[in-house]
């Protein structure tokens, strides 16, 4: 399983949620600090060509700066 850490607003949060527990089985998303607005999404393998397209695809509609895991303490 990969690891992605993202930076985004809290508001966004649930939003981000909703539209990845649609791609059910691909990932499994988590707010790893909602005071700064961290998420971890964690990608099941052979999935992760078809997650950066989506990420690539929400990020144009959602502000989702990609962070390393160790800002995510």
């Amino acid at each position: 399983m990969t690891d992605l850490f993202f930076r985004v607003r809290q508001r966004d949060i649930a939003y981000i949620k909703f539209i990845l527990e649609a791609y059910e089985g691909m990932n499994v998303m988590s707010t790893a600090d909602n005071g700064k607005g961290i998420i971890k999404v964690s990608v099941m393998p052979g999935f992760e060509h078809d997650m950066d397209g989506l990420l690539e695809d929400m990020g144009k509609e959602i502000v989702m700066e990609k962070i390393p895991d160790a800002e995510s303490n």
